[in-house]
């Protein structure tokens, strides 16, 4: 009788992994190529520790590494929703009390973006927290879709007249009675959308607050994210980048989607 005992061996770490020699990431309007100075190894989709088994055993013991990584994962997260997705507004929250405690204007803020859900299923948000010049004071920014409330003209508490800020209305949220709404309306260009999320982006900081869950930014449910594939077709050695980010650890190539539709998946 045949020994096929072997078919029902476990497969090794060793067998799990294999290298990746470029990735492409579809977004919406455009698809990042990155090539990585040297191939990296990476484990079958399913077979992937999760974050709190790779941060208990990582070779990153170091609580400033530990954290370097995570505001990287977080920065990648929002950046690749942010350009998965169509968002109308950019919103920056204020609030009038508790602004000094993280908790308190989490739990705030998290209130009012899950009534405005339950008003429309629509209304979509990617949103970030960060601490006012002060190094206390608490505010949210946010993009944001779907939005049905009231919006008005912001006005100029010294002049009386409607608020501009360089040349961008201002617009604000009367239903927000929490403290004060900052709205700006997103152009319908794909360089408007792409600069919008960036500029989200921007707020990752080191000295972001820190909340009880740790965690460093909100996205509501069913907003799109990225395809991604490892060692994709080499098509994009035939086809010159729009634009190309060159850093220590590889190269990352920018392709309009319009461009290049027919190498999409």
């Amino acid at each position: 009788m045949d020994d096929n005992s072997s078919i029902y061996k476990p497969k090794t770490k060793y067998e799990l992994m294999y290298f990746v020699n470029a990735r492409q990431k579809t977004l919406l309007t455009t698809t990042e190529i990155y090539l990585p100075n040297h191939p990296y190894e990476k484990l079958e989709k399913g077979y992937e520790p999760s974050v709190t088994l790779h941060s208990k055993h990582s070779s990153f013991t170091n609580k400033e590494d530990n954290e370097a990584q995570s505001r990287q994962r977080a920065y990648t997260a929002v950046k690749d929703i942010a350009l998965s997705n169509i968002f109308e507004m950019f919103v920056t929250f204020t609030f009038k009390s508790g602004r000094d405690n993280p908790d308190l204007c989490k739990a705030k803020m998290s209130g009012w973006l899950k009534r405005q859900r339950k008003q429309d299923k629509h209304f979509q948000y990617l949103i970030v927290s960060e601490f006012h010049k002060d190094g206390e004071s608490l505010h949210f920014h946010a993009l944001i879709n779907g939005y049905r409330g009231k919006v008005v003209r912001a006005i100029n508490s010294k002049t009386g007249k409607s608020l501009v800020k360089g040349r961008r209305k201002v617009y604000d949220f009367p239903n927000y009675t929490l403290g004060h709404s900052e709205v700006y309306y997103i152009g319908d260009s794909d360089e408007d959308r792409i600069k919008s999320g960036f500029y989200l982006t921007k707020y990752l900081r080191k000295d972001m607050p820190s909340f009880s869950n740790k965690k460093r930014y909100w996205s509501s449910r069913g907003l799109k994210k990225p395809v991604i594939i490892d060692n994709p077709e080499e098509w994009y050695l035939a086809v010159t980048p729009d634009h190309m980010i060159d850093t220590p650890y590889g190269k990352f190539l920018y392709f309009d989607n319009k461009r290049i539709d027919i190498f999409l998946p």
